[in-house]
Order: C-alpha cells, then sequence, then structure tokens
C-alpha cells in the first residue's frame, strides 16, 4: 500500500495560571521586556496560533496551578471564572497542580463537573456554574480508600486518524504544600514511576504517541531566555531522566519559569505564569507506527499589542458587576 505521509499536530501549551483573568500588575506582567497576560489576550493568541495549525488539528493542554492564589475577580468566585475562561479559551485537557487541591477533593471534583458551591450557593444565579469545558487528570493523585485516581490518569485524542496519548499528574510532593484539609483522603505517588505505568497501558492500547503534563519543573540558570535551557536545574530533570521511552514530550510547571528543553532526547517546555506565555509545539506522528517522530516547540509571548477577545472581555464584565457589592467590603 501507499505509505501515508506524517500527520502535523499543534499542541498549545499553558501553567499556572492561578487565575489571573486581568493582565497582571507591575513586574508580575512583563514577560521577556514585554507587558504581557491578561485572559482576553491569551484567548487571541491562542486562536491566532490554532489557525495556524488548521485549528481542528490544535489541542490546547496545561501543567495545573490554573486555580488557586488567585487575584479577587476570580478567588471571590472559588475561581469558577478562570475555569469558564479557559473553557472559553479552548483548553481541552490539564493536569492537576497543588494548587488544585487547596479546597480539597469533593471541591476539585465540584469544579470538574459543576454545581454550585456547597456553602456560598451559586455566584451567579442567572448562570449556575456548570463545571470545566476540559478534563482534569490526576495519574498520580490516589484516593486513599480505594486506590484509584481521583480524576482520569489520561486521556486519549485522536487527530487525523492517530491517537495521542496524555498523562497528567501533580508534584508528588503536593502535600507537603498544601493544607492537611487539601489533601485528606489522597496518596500522591511517584511522577516517573506512574507516568511509565499508564505509558506502558496507553500502549497495550496501541497509543504510541504520549505526552505527560506535569506540575513539576526546573530552572534555569541566569540569563537564560525563554526559549533556552541554560544548565536546567530542579527536580523535573531527574524525573524525565526515570521516564520510559514510550513518553514523547513533556509540558512542565510549577516553578513559574520559562524554558524550552531536549532532556534525555525529548523535548520539555514550561510557560512561566500568569498567562503570559503560550508554548506552540509542533509534533509530527508516523500514521503507520503511531509514534512521534519529531517534535519542535516555541515559547511566545501573550502580548497586549493584539484585540482583546470579546467574549472574554464580557465574561471578565459579568464577573466585575458581581463582584462590585463584595469588592466593597474589603
Amino acid at each position: 500500500g501507499a505509505v501515508r505521509p506524517p500527520v502535523d499536530v499543534k499542541l498549545l501549551a499553558l501553567n499556572d495560571f492561578h487565575g489571573n483573568l486581568e493582565p497582571p500588575s507591575g513586574s508580575s506582567g512583563k514577560i521577556d521586556g514585554v507587558e504581557a497576560g491578561g485572559v482576553e489576550y491569551l484567548a487571541t493568541q491562542l486562536r491566532t496560533l490554532a489557525e495556524q495549525g488548521q485549528r481542528p488539528d490544535t489541542l490546547t493542554v496545561a501543567a495545573g496551578d490554573l486555580i488557586g492564589a488567585s487575584p479577587l475577580l476570580s478567588a471571590a468566585f472559588h475561581d469558577e471564572p478562570s475555569i469558564e475562561a479557559l473553557g472559553l479559551a479552548g483548553l481541552d485537557l490539564a493536569s492537576v497542580g497543588n494548587h488544585e487541591f487547596d479546597e480539597g477533593a469533593d471541591e476539585l471534583l465540584r469544579i470538574q463537573n459543576g454545581g454550585c458551591h456547597p456553602v456560598d450557593g451559586c455566584a451567579d444565579p442567572a448562570h449556575p456554574y456548570a463545571g470545566a469545558g476540559f478534563q482534569y487528570l490526576s495519574a498520580n493523585a490516589f484516593v486513599t480508600a480505594s486506590g484509584q485516581p481521583l480524576l482520569p490518569p489520561y486521556a486519549i485524542r485522536e487527530v487525523q486518524g492517530v491517537r495521542i496519548g496524555f498523562i497528567g499528574m501533580t508534584l508528588e510532593g503536593t502535600p507537603d504544600i498544601v493544607t492537611q484539609s487539601g489533601v485528606a483522603g489522597l496518596d500522591f505517588g511517584d511522577e516517573a514511576e506512574t507516568a511509565n505505568r499508564y505509558a506502558a497501558e496507553l500502549q497495550e492500547q496501541g497509543v504510541q504517541a504520549i505526552v505527560v503534563l506535569l506540575h513539576e519543573g526546573g530552572t534555569q540558570a541566569g540569563g537564560g531566555g525563554i526559549n533556552d535551557c541554560t544548565d536546567l536545574t530542579g527536580p523535573i530533570v531527574d524525573i524525565v531522566h526515570g521516564f520510559s521511552d514510550a513518553i514523547d514530550l513533556v509540558v512542565s510547571g510549577h516553578t513559574h519559569q520559562a524554558y524550552n528543553c531536549v532532556l534525555d532526547g525529548r523535548v520539555v517546555t514550561s510557560a512561566s505564569s500568569f498567562g503570559r506565555l503560550v508554548t506552540d509545539i509542533d509534533l509530527r506522528v508516523d500514521p503507520t507506527s503511531g509514534d512521534v517522530v519529531e517534535a519542535r516547540a516555541h515559547n511566545v509571548v501573550v502580548g497586549r499589542d493584539v484585540a482583546p477577545d470579546a467574549a472574554q472581555k464580557e465574561l471578565i464584565g459579568r464577573y466585575r458587576t458581581l463582584l462590585g457589592p463584595i469588592a466593597g467590603k474589603e
């Protein structure tokens, strides 16, 4: 038979959004010397990059801490605004991070599945909270009682007939940095061990293109730019070293750093924090073997010199109005 040409898939990745709907201020609102961030601009940048990749072949993914430690506009409504905004921006899949556990397992499940807050009720009775328009993955956060992951450990997405597996995890040390009530009833597993186990499970299902979304990271030595990998140190280095060859690409986070690395022959990325960067990743998949044959990544600044997204502007306006009386009480 004829040899099928390789399939090109675009992944757009972010991490550590921390509820920054409005542009972050001061030094937190700059990167690479440019004013950056704000979900109105993030959504525009994601759409622009997706159009370059012929939209249906683009998946948007994240590596944790999308919520928690958030500005008032999101925090006042239990971060529902941020989940809505990211769904609106086209996010498909996200790993949990340590901050996803700040309010405990039940609240994380509500954030995923929807329903009004058990104590505070509906933020906006006209729009009851419908849950996340994307799937959270928690491969290494296990419910102690059952031994099962709290949320699905992985997801499989098909693009042009090739299947890609995404394994999502937080750092094993999550219980050490979250309040004890946040991790009550949960156990956290070793990152490399967990990823390898689920990668093997994906391969048994015939999935050979495997991406890990991991809320753990590293730090470059001074002077490394957003697309550099200058003497990267930190937990991510040993973790990736422990990954089986089945894993093709790692989207990382947690350290709020930007880097674009190749470790052990694998592309390993991080997009800083607060929605200031998007990592534009091009994967080339061999449709016969199903394996990734090439991966390239580029961190792109989310500048504020583009047209703000109208739907995001409206969402921010709606929550600002709802916040009115609350903000007055501060």
